[in-house]
């Protein structure tokens, strides 16, 4: 299903011309072509019954050692709207476990762990889940409330994909949320059995992601660093976006809710306000520094390069720094599982441990911003 963006190019420029001449002659686009078949491909409408609102549709597999990957992922805000190219390929890039005595410090993207069987006991059908290819676990189901206005109240949807590395003592859990409002939720759960010998050691888990954005096509896409600043002592605010011209890395400041934005030069919605796609961290705790380079920024920016796929060697890949503006953009995301183990992963019993340790999650948010004229669940 992998194929090079060199060709994916004249695809999706064809796929683009033949979605403006039917959008000329239908009142609802239809879909684009798409790279994948059968169960890799997903095509959901929400809501699941009843009239559509918006749409998702992308491809998917498994690979040693990145567990589940999206391809080709579009969405389609309303049944009248073209479908806006989002994600040419989302995945785990590196998963960096450093203990606190110094060693170990895995790589476990590079040992090419392979996925674990899933079966209904994973994946419910009672629950709106069903299992693809004996190894994923697809879930339709309510994700909460949307909104709510004193008695008036609309509830969301998603579409959620997970999958398992089975690496060594541990699994970790890969998965992707796509939502009826036109966000992606990528998280990392880290789970199973502590290390044997070294079961009550501190670590950390290190998900990076590698999220090639092709926001409405590749060839014009920049990136913004957003920012926001509490002008103390004034009781004033300031909302900041900066061009990010060259590659290179940036910390995140909770204090500053800063974030990565995509933009595309031509892509505006229908009020022409310009449409782009946030990067916002979801952390659970902090996220980690460790004395390995890459590990010192939690985002990193680069130019699509397709010999560019491993988190660990990201400094590297800037030096030297080329430029983003109108350009083939990367983003890279680091977040962090501090597993500091507790009596409730487990015990001693007869000389030997027995126990699991409970799931614990980190990951980010991808957030349209000005992609709908107006949301489409409040009439």
């Amino acid at each position: 299903m992998i194929f090079s963006k060199t060709l994916a190019r004249i695809i999706f420029f064809a796929a683009v011309l033949s979605l403006a001449s039917s959008h000329r002659m239908q009142a609802q686009t239809p879909p684009p072509w798409m790279p994948c078949s059968g169960s890799n491909l997903v095509d959901q409408q929400f809501p699941t019954t009843g009239t559509e609102l918006t749409h998702w549709r992308f491809c998917w597999e498994t690979l040693p050692g990145n567990g589940l990957v999206i391809h080709w992922a579009y969405f389609r805000p309303t049944p009248a709207s073209a479908w806006v190219f989002l994600l040419w390929d989302a995945r785990v890039s590196e998963i960096f476990v450093p203990y606190h005595t110094g060693n170990p410090r895995y790589y476990d993207v590079g040992f090419l762990f392979p996925v674990t069987s899933i079966g209904p006991n994973d994946c419910p059908p009672s629950l709106g889940g069903a299992v693809l290819a004996g190894n994923v676990c697809k879930e339709v189901h309510d994700r909460g409330l949307s909104w709510k206005a004193d008695d008036e109240v609309f509830r969301g949807e998603e579409v959620v994909l997970w999958s398992a590395l089975a690496a060594g003592n541990y699994n970790y859990v890969i998965e992707w949320a796509f939502r009826d409002d036109g966000i992606v939720v990528g998280r990392v759960g880290a789970t199973s059995h502590n290390l044997p010998g070294r079961e009550m050691e501190a670590h950390v888990h290190n998900p990076i992601w590698r999220l090639d954005v092709d926001l409405n096509g590749w060839q014009n896409n920049s990136v913004e660093l957003e920012t926001h600043t509490e002008n103390l002592p004034d009781i004033t605010a300031t909302d900041t976006e900066t061009a990010i011209t060259v590659e290179g890395g940036y910390e995140w400041n909770p204090h500053a809710f800063s974030g990565l934005a995509v933009y595309d030069k031509f892509l505006m919605n229908g009020k022409r306000n310009r449409t782009s796609y946030q990067l916002i961290p979801l952390p659970n705790g902090g996220l980690s520094r460790h004395q390995e380079a890459f590990t010192e920024k939690d985002f990193w920016v680069t130019r699509y390069d397709s010999n560019e796929m491993a988190a660990r060697n990201l400094p590297s890949y800037i030096s030297p720094p080329k430029s983003l503006t109108d350009s083939d953009i990367v983003l890279w995301y680091k977040g962090s599982v501090h597993h500091h183990p507790r009596d409730e992963d487990g015990e001693i019993l007869n000389g030997a441990w027995h126990g699991v340790a409970l799931i614990m999650w980190t990951g980010f948010m991808l957030k349209p911003h000005n992609l709908f004229d107006r949301t489409p669940f409040y009439k």
